[in-house]
Order: C-alpha cells, then sequence, then structure tokens
C-alpha cells in the first residue's frame, strides 16, 4: 500500500458500525459519531448540517476540483483541519472555521491537505543564473512545480543582454528567447492539472531588453518568436531609478 492510498483512504471515525475488521473506515462508514481524523493527526467532530451553507455553485467547485472518491464536503473540510491542526483544539477551531465559512485556506491547502499529491504551497520564488546550466535548472524546476499547480515567479536579471559575448566567438540572444521557452514548458505541463501552473517573470528596470520585455505579451508587433503570452510579467522598479525620475521631473540633469 502507497502512501497515498494510507493517507487517502485511511480516514479513521469513531464509530462501532462501518467498515468490516481490517478494513480501512472509508468516509462513508459510520457516520454516526461524525468525527475525522487522519492517522497519526487530531481527531476533528464535524457538522453535516453545514452542508447547507454551502452554495450549488459552491458543492459543484468542491466534487469537480478538490473532494477524493467517497468524500463528502464536511470530510474534505475535517481532513484539512486534521492535517495541519497543531493540537486537537487547533484542528478543531480550523475545521469551525471553515466549514462556517469564516475563511476558506488557499487551492492546494484545501485540495492536496493529508494526501501526497500535489503540494501544500501555492506560490514558489526562483532566479536564473548566467549560464546554460543554470537557466536548463530553472526550467526544469519550474516544470515540476508546474506539473504541482504551483505559482511560480521567475527572475531573468542575471542574464546578459542580447548581442553580449558569450565564450570565445558566440553572442547571446538576450532573456526573451529563454522566457518564451519558460512559457510553452509551463503552458504544457499545466494542461489537465488539478489547479493549472501559473507563471510570472521579471526583468529589473535597468536590464537593456526591458522596453521588449514590456511589449512581450503584446500579441501584435515585434518578432512572433520573442513574445510569451501565456505568461504574467513584471518589472522591478530600484529605489536610485525612482529618484532619478523625481530629479529629471524637477528639471535636475541626469548623468
Amino acid at each position: 500500500m502507497t502512501l497515498i492510498d494510507v493517507q487517502e483512504n485511511d480516514i479513521r471515525r469513531s464509530s462501532s458500525g462501518g467498515a468490516e475488521a481490517g478494513e480501512p473506515d472509508l468516509f462513508n462508514a459510520g457516520k454516526m459519531e461524525d468525527m475525522v481524523q487522519l492517522p497519526g493527526h487530531h481527531q476533528v467532530r464535524v457538522d453535516r448540517s453545514r452542508d447547507a451553507l454551502l452554495t450549488p455553485f459552491g458543492k459543484a467547485t468542491l466534487d469537480n476540483r478538490y473532494l477524493l472518491p467517497d468524500e463528502g464536503y464536511q470530510d474534505l473540510f475535517g481532513r484539512v483541519a486534521s492535517y495541519y491542526g497543531a493540537d486537537a483544539a487547533h484542528a478543531q477551531r480550523i475545521y469551525d472555521y471553515i466549514s462556517k465559512h469564516w475563511f476558506m485556506p488557499a487551492t492546494p491547502v484545501l485540495s492536496n491537505g493529508g494526501t501526497s499529491r500535489g503540494l501544500p504551497i501555492s506560490c514558489f520564488l526562483n532566479e536564473a543564473s548566467d549560464s546554460l546550466k543554470g537557466i536548463v535548472d530553472l526550467w526544469n524546476e519550474n516544470v515540476w512545480l508546474a506539473s504541482k499547480g504551483g505559482g511560480i515567479g521567475s527572475y531573468w536579471g542575471n542574464l546578459r543582454s542580447i548581442g553580449e559575448n558569450v565564450g570565445r566567438n558566440g553572442k547571446t540572444s538576450g532573456v526573451i528567447p529563454f522566457i518564451r521557452v519558460m512559457d510553452s514548458l509551463t503552458l504544457a505541463i499545466s494542461q489537465g492539472s488539478l489547479r493549472r501552473g501559473s507563471a510570472a517573470v521579471y526583468l529589473p528596470v535597468w536590464h537593456p531588453e526591458i522596453e521588449e520585455f514590456i511589449e512581450l505579451r503584446r500579441p501584435t508587433g515585434g518578432d512572433p518568436n520573442r513574445k510569451a503570452l501565456n505568461l504574467h510579467h513584471g518589472v522591478l522598479v530600484s529605489d536610485a531609478f525612482m529618484r532619478a525620475v523625481k530629479a529629471m521631473m524637477n528639471g535636475a540633469d541626469l548623468p
């Protein structure tokens, strides 16, 4: 039996009825006392009347994207609370707050808590180093994160700009082609995932390719091979740049 079998199927309930001896107590088994507990975690008492607080759209969303096989809505909330609770009282509070809709965890937390699928984290930040190995390592990392539904923010400001020397005789093609590959990889890996991976790329305002980078998502104009239509993008603006802008607006001469 794999870890995911244990965590997703062996949810124990305090009950006198349900599964036969030696079988895991599944979500529909022994619901008289309505207790949910992951192995090695804290027990949570669930209130199934709180299903009525969910709208039809909310139920459909949970059915389609979050519930494990044979899992009910309160079982889901109880599973998450049991898994993340620091102690029994904390686990119960987490369940009560979620089931009363006082707050709702982020998708990876709600979907993956208590299972071995995906990651319980929404967003990840990384950066590419100025070498082919560093770029490929970033691609590989982002592919793995996208496959787990992670949100990615990658900094590309370390790379040399287009036309700079590479090795003895080569010239770099700049940052944009490598970003375009990241765009294609993220889109390909994300298809069909529970939570599609989403990626953003960042470049500092002083980078020589910043003007082309700003137009990265514009579908018209420029070379279509230097576009990345599926990525979000952002510009990192430094204090020094803003001081220079302020000085220029006040009529100061800039170097």
